[in-house]
């Protein structure tokens, strides 16, 4: 059997033990089990990766080839933040300070706009609501477990800072569910908001 024909075979193989779509887990012991095939186990799982998030409606040009880009980035980013052990964080925007990154910046690489980190900083957002796959994103981007992003997430509010005339520090915000934020913003494209709400 010619190597183009045991490619096919492993690739074939990967797909039926995970109908449902990808598997992090899964995909790590084809990749362990069939080093040689490697790489093109993690551009087969990024390309169906892509196929299964890719919106209803036709997108053309730059805003395709900036989706494409973007799975793709998400796919490794998910494979990398499944290595990770926990570790408590006291801050998201914090961590992306450490990392030398501005907060605007960062929450584009991640698809979010600058609000939206903003809320999931403060932790005004339900826990609950937020997708694995925001979580993931954040966690791969700013090099921790996915665990570790989720516990930040559902600790309490951040409380108010600053200087205040009143005597008591004002309560904060009720917190809101992650697509009703998405829905409000202003600052995400229709497609972008698409892919969060998927």
């Amino acid at each position: 059997m010619n190597k183009e024909a045991t490619l096919r075979r492993v690739l074939e193989s990967y797909a039926a033990e995970t109908p449902d779509g990808n598997n992090t887990e899964v995909l790590k012991k084809w990749m362990a089990r069939f080093p040689d095939y490697a790489s093109e186990l993690m551009a087969f799982a990024s390309e169906r990766a892509h196929m299964e998030h890719l919106p209803d409606e036709e997108i053309e040009g730059d805003e395709m080839e900036a989706f494409l880009v973007h799975g793709r980035e998400r796919f490794r980013q998910l494979l990398d933040a499944s290595k990770k052990a926990p570790v408590p964080i006291s801050s998201l925007a914090a961590l992306v300070e450490e990392r030398g990154m501005k907060k605007r910046e960062f929450a584009r690489t991640v698809g979010l706009s600058l609000s939206l980190f903003v809320q999931l900083d403060k932790r005004n957002v339900l826990a609950p609501t937020v997708p694995s796959k925001v979580i993931e994103s954040l966690a791969a981007k700013l090099e921790v477990a996915a665990e570790s992003v989720r516990a930040y997430l559902e600790l309490p509010q951040v409380a108010a800072e600053g200087n205040f005339k009143a005597e008591v520090r004002p309560e904060p915000l009720p917190q809101v569910d992650f697509g009703e934020a998405v829905r409000k913003d202003r600052d995400l494209s229709d497609v972008e908001k698409r892919y969060l709400l998927e």
